[in-house]
């Protein structure tokens, strides 16, 4: 969607707490406050901001913050002003590649090494299958100076899949801090920024305390085959339809796999449906997305996978988020099950409609950060 001066713009959205923080000072690094304080830019009217240059529907930046702010009963996101009333208690980590971080990037953020929170290690030689490589998540978030009792606010340009990783990734190694994640991302932000390169951070020993009930492996669904989404967990698949469906000639299907289709019993919720632009879906669309049209039980295990380890991180974020008790990623993915090795008839794949949840989103890429007015 776009405004009148063809700049594409999102839907609000809401969302509460799980997170924190870091110093600011304004003797360090370049660049000084854009389009003013967030406190005052938050205090403006979504009207007032319209006039601006006499066109219709402009969106501002204060439109822009106070559109990201969360209200409600929703864990894990928090809204712009929740980071100016905290900055100085919050270790804030950029999920942006490193070009994009040196561009611009909230005043004080580290940038989260993508590929180490990543990491998973293979458990082949006792059968279980891959898993989050905690000690070499923990290692990353040492170097960047992260504590594991740290409160920490993560952000990228939205509140998309590697935003919700590094949150994950924190889950994964037991940090004590809290954990949020900044609706609407670097664009909600009217605060002071940073450009160039990092400042130096002292590293820290971080020694994880993995929490192993945020994630299962191959062999915990192996053992639960036939159970899903019935008497069992529930089991959701984030792909795209075509994927889960194994769709012939599908551009979605990935060549590297031996097979394709989804685990037993899965349910297919295409986890772009949890980010509206830049912001998190609203939450009451989002509890009848996965409450009433998936059918899935706040109060009972849920079992999110993809083709990756990253993209099912959103609807693992989203489910706790608006109240599911029990949310955990298969880390391995539908490659590692696709592919496994050996006695493929303990690792079926199907290919047969189960439900298929059509969803509506759509994920905002990089704000310009130029000129929010029509004559530009």
């Amino acid at each position: 969607m776009s405004d009148d001066c063809g700049r594409e713009t999102s839907d609000a959205a809401s969302g509460p707490p799980i997170g924190g923080s870091d110093p600011s000072s304004p003797d360090d690094e370049g660049n000084a406050t854009r389009r003013g304080l967030l406190r005052a830019a938050a205090g403006a009217t979504v009207a007032g901001a319209a006039s601006t240059a006499g066109c219709l529907s402009v969106s501002t930046p204060a439109d822009v913050a106070v559109q990201s702010e969360v209200s409600g009963n929703v864990a894990h996101f928090v809204g712009p002003s929740w980071l100016a009333d905290n900055r100085e208690g919050a270790v804030v980590l950029d999920a942006h590649d490193p070009e994009q971080f040196r561009e611009e990037r909230i005043y004080r953020a580290r940038r989260v090494p993508f590929d180490a929170i990543t990491a998973r290690e293979s458990t082949d030689g006792v059968g279980e299958g891959d898993m989050p490589d905690t000690d070499a998540i923990a290692a990353a978030f040492g170097e960047i100076g992260v504590a594991p009792d740290d409160d920490v606010l993560a952000y990228g340009a939205s509140v998309g899949s590697r935003v919700t990783r590094v949150a994950f990734a924190l889950a994964a190694v037991g940090h004590e801090g809290s954990i949020r994640v900044l609706n609407g991302g670097l664009s909600a932000w009217n605060g002071r920024l940073g450009t160039g390169s990092r400042d130096s951070v002292s590293p820290v020993d971080y020694d994880p305390d993995p929490a192993a009930s945020a994630w299962v492996d191959r062999e915990w669904l192996a053992d639960r085959v036939g159970t899903f989404n019935e008497d069992g967990p529930g089991l959701v698949d984030v792909r795209v339809p075509d994927a889960y469906l194994a769709t012939v000639g599908s551009d979605a299907l990935n060549d590297d796999h031996d097979r394709h289709g989804h685990l037993p019993g899965a349910v297919d919720v295409h986890w772009v449906g949890n980010v509206a632009g830049r912001r998190m879906t609203d939450p009451g669309r989002l509890v009848r997305l996965y409450e009433v049209e998936a059918e899935l039980d706040r109060d009972e295990p849920v079992v999110v996978y993809g083709d990756d380890n990253v993209d099912p991180t959103s609807t693992w974020l989203t489910l706790t988020a608006i109240g599911f008790e029990d949310v955990r990623l298969y880390d391995g993915g539908f490659g590692e099950w696709a592919n496994v090795e050996g006695d493929r008839g303990r690792y079926p794949v199907e290919t047969a409609t189960n439900v298929v949840v059509e969803t509506e989103g759509s994920v905002g890429g990089d704000d310009d950060g130029g000129d929010f007015s029509c004559t530009g």
